[in-house]
């Protein structure tokens, strides 16, 4: 196999977690636009010229604004209509399950190195657990050893943010692994999208 398409390969892996982490704070009002079906210049201009997210530069703002679209549209207009209607618990496992689901290292690295950590009774996730996790990764996807390190980086910050974000973890410098329980709406979008072989990787159980 090419080196293009290993990367390529390597590029899915990863995907969009240079774009952001879980996005709490902008994944609600990006899903509202969604549903309006504006045309591109449009729904670009809310977040270029209006900046309904209120951010700093135009570039942090559409790449965010991007990111969580990627993640929210392929799932369908009622998985973003619950997103925009969630409670905040709720709110948070529908973000993590669209995110698991679009960028498969995600819950590679909630299987391999979370829920492994919790098996072997340790309390905290390892300061080092992404780097780590990135040479047995290279193994089967070498495409990865191509990628540059700060987007590497970047992604391992997000995934790391993804779950402080979502409770998984009590915050980015201790990392102490809290137990995630998967509310019943939640099951219930896990069999709409038949996608029920992610509920041990969301409750991290092997």
């Amino acid at each position: 196999m090419n080196n293009a398409v290993e990367l390529n390969k390597a590029k899915q892996y990863i995907r969009d977690l240079t774009g952001g982490s879980l996005l709490i704070a902008e994944s609600r009002l990006v899903a509202e636009t969604l549903l309006q079906a504006l045309p591109e210049p449009e729904w670009n201009r809310l977040f270029i010229e209006e900046n309904i997210l209120k951010k700093r530069s135009q570039h942090t703002a559409i790449r965010y604004a991007r990111a969580v679209r990627r993640r929210l549209e392929p799932l369908g207009e009622t998985f973003i209509e619950a997103v925009i209607h969630a409670p905040e618990s709720h709110y948070k496992q529908l973000l993590m399950l669209a995110l698991i689901i679009h960028t498969p290292v995600l819950p590679d690295f909630m299987q391999h190195v979370v829920a492994e950590t919790k098996r072997i009774y340790r309390p905290n996730l390892a300061s080092d657990a992404w780097e780590s996790f990135l040479p047995d990764r290279s193994r089967t996807l070498p495409g990865l050893n191509d990628l540059s390190e700060s987007t590497l980086k970047k992604s391992g910050n997000n995934v790391i943010r993804s779950l402080v974000e979502a409770d998984y973890l009590d915050n980015n410098k201790n990392r102490r692994l809290q137990p995630v329980y998967l509310l019943p709406e939640t099951r219930a979008w896990l069999k709409k999208l038949n996608r029920e072989d992610l509920e041990p990787v969301m409750e991290c159980t092997l």
